[in-house]
C-alpha cells in the first residue's frame, strides 16, 4: 500500500473512530435487533427470500429492498458478537476504510499522476457519509460501494487487456515493457496452456520459446469482464443501486477506450458493451422477478409528499430541483438530518420559484459536460491511430491516454456522480423518501474525483503551496463536521434532537417516544404534543401519546389518543389492541370486545410493519379470549383462541396462546383437546414456566393423575426457583390435596418473594392455620391487615385467628375494627357474639 493511500485510510479510520461508542440507532432496531434473519431466529436460507427488514420479498407489505449480502453480514456480526453494537460499528468503519482505499486506486487508475490522495482524503472525511458509516443500516451503502468500485477496477483492467490484445493472425505479444511481433505457428492446445499459465502477459517470458502466443491477454481480458459482472451482481445484492456500475463502465469505455484499428478486432468495444447490456438486463430481470406479482412497494404520503401531489407542475419542478439539493449536500454539508421526509424540503409549486434557477444551472452544466466529453472522445479516436513507437507502422494496440484530456475526465466524474443517483431521484419511479444522505455515498465518489481533478489543475497552475493549504482547510472543516455529526448518531435522543431544526414533526415525534421509554414522561408528553402542533395527522405520535397517558393513569385521555391514531391510520392494528386492552381494564367490556374483534380483522397487506401488524392481530384475539374467559364465556373464548391459531404467524410467541386455549377447553370438559394444546405449549416453550403450571393444574383435576401434576409443578420450580407464582400454584395444589404443612411451606416461600401480595398472604395464613401452626398464621394475618387496613375481611380474619389463639381482648378489637368498616358483615357479627359469650363466662367464673 502506497504512503498516500495509507494516509487516506488512516484518516478515514480516525475521523470515524468515535462511532465505535454508538449504539443501535433509528432503523437499526428494526433491521437488526428485531429482524429474525439477523438474530438467527429464522433459517439462513430466509435471507435469500426475505427483504432487508425480514419480510418475504414477494409479499405486498414488503418494503421491496432486497439486500441479502448486507443481511448476511449482519448475521455474521450476530454470530460473532451477538447484539453488541460495537462489532457492527467496527465493521462499518473498516468497510469505509476499504472503500476509501478503492477510491484512491480508481483515481490512480483513471488519472495517474493527478494526486489521487486529494480525492481519497476528501472521500474519507466527507460529512455526508456520517449516516452510512455511523448508522449500522448504512452497511448496505458501504458494501454496495465496495463492490461497485471493485467492478469498475475489473472493467478498467478488462479494457486495458482488450485494447492490447493483438490480431491473432499477426502473432503479437504485448506488455508494458514493450512489444515483439512473432510469426511462429503455434498449436491451439499449446496456446491454451500458455494462456492458462498466464505466460502471455510478458514478452520476455516467451523470447526463447520455439513459437508465439496468438492471444496475448485474452484469458485475462475475459476473466476481468466476468469479474466485472460478478462484482456488479454482488453490489446489487448489497443494495439495488449497485447495478448502475455497469452503466458507469459503459460510459468509461465510450470515453476512454481506444478505437480498434482495421487490422484488429474492430468490434471489441461494441461486443463488450453488448455483453454489459445483456448482463444488466439479466440482473435487472432477476431482481424484478423476485418481486412476483406484488408490484412496487407502497409508501405513505408523509414519506414523500411530492409524489402524492395532484399537481403535475409541483411534481415535475420539485423532482427536477431535488438533484440540486443533493449536490448542495455534497458541496456544503452543514445542514444534515436523519430524515428529510414530510415538509423538510418545501415543494417547488411555481415556475417563478427562485430555486428553479438552481435546477436549470445544474442541468445546463450536466449537458455541457456531457457534450464536451463526447466531443473529446471523438477527437481522441480520430487521432488515436498513430503508430506505437516500439512497433512497426501496422501496430495499433496503444491504450487510451487517460489523463491528458480534462473534458473526458470531467465527463466520467460527472457520470460517476449522476448515474448512481438516478434510481433514487424520483425521475422514473417514486421512492419512499424525499432526500437521504446515505444514498449519496456512491455518487460522492464522482464528486470527490471532480474535487481531486480540480485540485491537481490548481496545483499545476499555481504551484503546490496554495492548493495544499486550501486542501488542508477543506479536510479540517469536513473532518470536524464529520466528528460532530458522528456524535449525533451516538444514541436516539441525540440524533432526534439534532434533526429538530430541519424536520420538527418527525424529530419531536421520535424524541417523545424515546423519552417515554426512558420514563421521562413529562418531557415526552411535551415533545409529542409539540410534534402534533406541527403536523396533527401523525398516527404514530397519537398512538405513542396514548401509551404515555395510559402509563400516567389518564385512561380517558389515552383512549382519545388511540382513537385519533386510528382516525389518521385506520389500519394501525397496535392502536386497536392497546385501546381494547385499556377499555377492558376500565370495565367497558362490550366496547373492548368490539375494538378487539375489529383489530383481528384488519388487512395488513400494505402495512409499513407487517410483523407488528400480524402480531397485534393475534394478541387482540388472545386478549379477547381472556376477556371471554374472565366473564365465564368459555365457548366464546375457545372460538377466539381457535381463530388466533388459524392466523398465527411463524414468528409469534405461541406458548401463552396454547396454554390459554388448553385452559378454556378444560373448562368445557374437552379434556383430550385441552391436553393436546397444553402439550403443544410445552413443545413450543419447554422452559416456559406458565405452560408447566397450566398443565399441572389441568392434570390435578383428574384424581388419577395427581402424581403427574406434582411432577410438572416440581419441574416449574426447578426452572424458576425465584418465581413466586410457582410456589403459589404449587401451594394451592397441595392445599387441595390436604397436605397442609407442605402447602404452608410453599406459600410462605411465595410470600417471601412477593411480600406485597395481599391475596397470597391470606392464602399462606390459611394454610398455616390448617397446618396447625397457629402463631405463624396469626403473624401472617397481621401482615395482611397492614397491607389492606381498609379491608374489613383483613381485620375479621385476624380477629378469628386471635380468637382461636385465646387472645380475646385483641380479637375483640379486631372484630370492632372490621365492623367499623363493614357494620353489617354477618360473619364478623356472629364471631363477635361468640367472643362476647366467652368473655361473659370467664367473667362469671372469675
Amino acid at each position: 500500500m502506497e504512503a498516500g493511500s495509507s494516509a487516506c485510510v488512516a484518516l478515514a479510520f480516525l475521523v470515524n473512530y468515535n462511532t465505535l461508542k454508538a449504539g443501535f440507532v433509528y432503523d437499526d432496531s428494526r433491521a437488526i435487533v428485531n429482524n429474525p434473519d439477523v438474530t438467527r431466529a429464522a433459517p439462513l436460507t430466509d435471507i435469500w427470500t426475505n427483504d432487508f427488514w425480514g419480510t418475504p420479498i414477494g409479499s405486498s407489505s414488503s418494503h421491496g429492498s432486497y439486500r441479502p449480502l448486507c443481511v448476511a453480514s449482519f448475521r455474521l456480526n450476530h454470530w460473532t458478537g451477538g447484539l453488541d453494537p460495537k462489532g457492527y460499528h467496527a465493521a462499518n468503519v473498516l468497510l469505509h476504510c476499504a472503500v476509501t482505499y478503492l477510491v484512491y486506486a480508481v483515481y490512480r487508475t483513471l488519472m495517474p499522476g493527478r494526486r489521487p490522495a486529494a480525492a481519497a482524503a476528501v472521500f474519507a472525511v466527507h460529512p455526508v457519509h456520517a449516516e452510512a458509516v455511523a448508522g449500522v443500516v448504512g452497511r448496505a451503502d458501504l458494501l454496495a460501494c465496495l463492490f461497485y468500485l471493485a467492478a469498475f477496477l475489473c472493467y478498467a483492467a478488462h479494457v486495458r487487456h482488450r485494447d492490447r490484445t493483438p490480431d491473432p493472425r499477426r502473432r503479437v505479444v504485448c506488455c508494458d515493457a514493450g512489444c515483439h511481433r512473432r510469426t511462429y505457428r503455434l498449436g491451439s492446445a499449446v496456446r491454451t496452456v500458455f494462456a492458462a499459465l498466464g505466460l502471455g502477459t510478458c514478452s520476455s517470458d516467451l523470447d526463447g520459446l520455439p513459437g508465439g502466443v496468438t492471444e496475448c491477454c485474452a484469458v485475462r481480458e475475459w476473466a476481468c469482464l466476468a469479474a466485472t459482472v460478478l462484482m456488479a451482481a454482488a453490489s446489487m445484492l448489497a443494495k439495488e443501486t449497485g447495478l448502475t456500475v455497469l452503466a458507469v463502465c459503459a460510459v468509461y469505455d465510450v470515453l476512454f477506450a481506444s478505437k480498434q484499428s482495421p487490422n484488429k478486432n474492430s468490434g471489441g468495444m461494441y461486443r463488450t458493451l453488448a455483453i454489459l447490456s445483456g448482463a444488466a438486463a439479466g440482473l435487472l430481470f432477476a431482481r424484478m422477478s423476485l418481486m412476483g406479482d406484488s408490484g412496487p412497494p407502497v409508501f405513505a404520503a408523509a414519506d414523500n409528499p411530492t409524489a402524492k401531489s395532484p399537481s403535475l407542475v409541483t411534481r415535475t419542478l420539485t423532482f427536477l430541483y431535488l438533484p440540486a439539493e443533493n449536490f448542495r449536500l455534497l458541496v456544503y454539508p452543514r445542514r444534515l438530518s436523519f430524515d428529510w421526509s414530510m415538509d423538510a424540503i418545501a415543494p417547488v409549486t411555481s415556475v417563478y420559484d427562485p430555486r428553479n434557477a438552481l435546477s436549470v444551472a445544474l442541468y445546463v452544466a450536466l449537458f455541457a459536460a456531457a457534450k464536451r466529453s463526447a466531443a473529446a472522445a471523438s477527437r481522441a479516436r480520430l487521432h488515436h491511430n498513430r503508430p506505437h513507437r516500439c512497433c512497426s507502422k501496422t501496430k495499433y494496440d496503444r491504450p487510451a491516454d487517460r489523463a491528458d484530456d480534462p473534458a473526458r475526465a470531467v465527463g466520467l466524474a460527472v457520470a460517476m456522480t449522476a448515474i448512481p443517483f438516478v434510481p433514487v431521484s424520483n425521475m422514473f419511479f417514486y421512492v419512499g423518501f424525499v432526500l437521504a444522505e446515505r444514498v449519496l455515498y456512491m455518487p460522492s465518489v464522482g464528486y470527490c474525483f471532480l474535487f481531486g481533478y480540480g485540485y491537481a489543475a490548481l496545483e499545476r497552475r499555481l504551484g503546490p503551496k496554495w492548493p495544499r493549504m486550501g486542501l488542508m482547510v477543506v479536510l479540517t472543516v469536513y473532518g470536524a463536521r464529520t466528528v460532530i455529526r458522528n456524535n449525533d448518531w451516538q444514541d436516539d435522543e441525540s440524533l432526534y434532537r439534532s434533526g429538530v431544526h430541519i424536520n420538527p414533526p418527525k424529530a419531536y415525534g421520535n424524541l417523545g417516544s424515546i423519552l417515554s421509554s426512558q420514563g421521562r414522561l413529562d418531557e415526552a408528553e411535551t415533545a409529542l404534543r409539540t410534534a402534533l402542533r406541527y403536523r396533527p395527522n401523525m398516527a404514530d405520535v397519537h398512538y405513542n401519546l396514548g401509551n404515555l397517558l395510559r402509563e400516567k393513569g389518564d385512561a380517558e385521555a389515552a383512549v382519545s389518543s388511540y382513537k385519533n391514531a386510528i382516525k389518521y391510520r385506520p389500519s394501525l392494528a397496535v392502536a386497536y389492541l392497546n385501546m381494547g386492552q385499556l377499555l377492558a381494564t376500565m370495565g367497558r367490556c362490550e366496547e373492548a370486545e368490539s375494538v378487539l374483534k375489529l383489530c383481528s380483522s384488519l388487512d395488513g397487506s400494505h402495512s409499513k410493519d407487517p410483523v407488528n401488524h400480524e402480531t397485534s392481530r393475534v394478541s387482540a384475539l388472545v386478549t379477547l379470549g381472556k376477556l371471554h374467559a374472565d366473564r365465564g364465556r368459555y365457548s366464546d373464548a375457545v372460538q377466539a383462541y381457535k381463530h388466533a391459531v388459524t392466523i398465527l404467524p411463524p414468528y409469534y410467541n405461541s406458548r401463552v396462546l396454547f396454554s390459554l386455549y388448553g385452559d378454556a377447553l378444560a373448562q368445557l370438559n374437552r379434556h383430550r383437546e385441552a391436553e393436546m394444546w397444553h402439550k403443544a405449549a410445552l413443545a413450543v416453550g419447554p422452559d416456559h414456566v406458565p405452560a408447566h403450571l397450566s398443565y399441572g393444574k389441568w392434570l390435578a383435576k383428574n384424581r388419577t393423575r395427581i402424581h403427574e401434576a406434582e411432577n410438572w409443578f416440581l419441574r416449574a420450580k426447578k426452572l424458576a426457583p425465584g418465581d413466586a407464582s410457582v410456589y403459589k400454584h404449587f401451594g394451592v395444589f397441595l392445599l387441595e390435596q390436604e397436605r397442609y404443612p407442605e402447602a404452608a411451606s410453599q406459600l410462605v416461600e411465595a410470600v417471601a418473594l412477593e411480600p406485597e401480595d395481599y391475596d397470597l398472604t391470606v392464602t399462606a395464613a390459611t394454610a398455616l392455620r390448617q397446618a396447625g401452626v397457629s402463631l405463624r398464621a396469626e403473624d401472617m394475618y397481621r401482615k395482611a391487615a397492614t397491607l389492606r387496613p381498609q379491608d374489613a375481611s383483613s381485620h375479621s380474619n385476624l380477629g378469628a385467628m386471635l380468637h382461636l389463639n385465646g387472645k380475646h381482648r385483641e380479637a375483640l378489637s379486631s372484630y370492632q375494627n372490621a365492623l367499623r368498616i363493614s357494620p353489617d358483615d354477618r360473619t364478623t357479627l356472629d364471631n363477635l357474639n361468640k367472643l362476647r359469650n366467652v368473655l361473659r363466662r370467664r367473667s362469671r367464673a372469675a
